[in-house]
């Protein structure tokens, strides 16, 4: 298609065209924020996995993503946490018969072992999804046990 500028186009209105606004003057750079220190070594020096609540544990999952420790299947597979869904009580909670309480702490180092025996009896050939559940219980259990050294 070829513009003719003598032409008009649409509804008696001639073609304007357009100019790049002056971009603003560069000014002190933005302050960096603080650093906010929660999960594996620096990252998680506050956290007990073996006493975390869902919550506390989808947020150290994206923590461990976003900072490369895990992969993103594996954050998926940590931060799913069907308590936090607003529907648990009329679904999974029916089922079960427990309401869902997402700020209760849990041993996820535990619930992490028993999904390991778990995926190996009933998921032996997904070696994918057993590699994964396997690399969570070591992380869980290095982060539970700390090795740091005072000298």
């Amino acid at each position: 298609m070829r513009v003719d500028p003598d032409h008009v186009y649409s509804r008696g209105r001639e073609l304007v065209p357009y100019e790049t606004p002056p971009l603003p003057a560069p000014g002190p750079p933005a302050p960096e924020p603080p650093r906010r220190e929660t999960v594996a070594g620096p990252i998680t020096p506050n956290l007990d996995v073996r006493n975390l609540s869902p919550r506390q544990m989808a947020e150290m999952s994206m923590d461990l993503y976003m900072v490369g420790v895990i992969t993103w299947e594996e954050h998926f597979m940590l931060a799913f946490q069907p308590e936090l869904h607003p529907d648990y009580d009329q679904t999974v909670g029916a089922l079960t018969g427990e309401k869902a309480d997402p700020d209760r702490p849990r041993d996820y180092v535990a619930i992490w072992e028993e999904r390991l025996a778990f995926e190996r009896k009933h998921n032996a050939g997904d070696d994918d999804r057993v590699g994964r559940s396997r690399r969570i219980v070591n992380l869980l259990r290095r982060i539970a046990a700390p090795t740091d050294i005072v000298v």
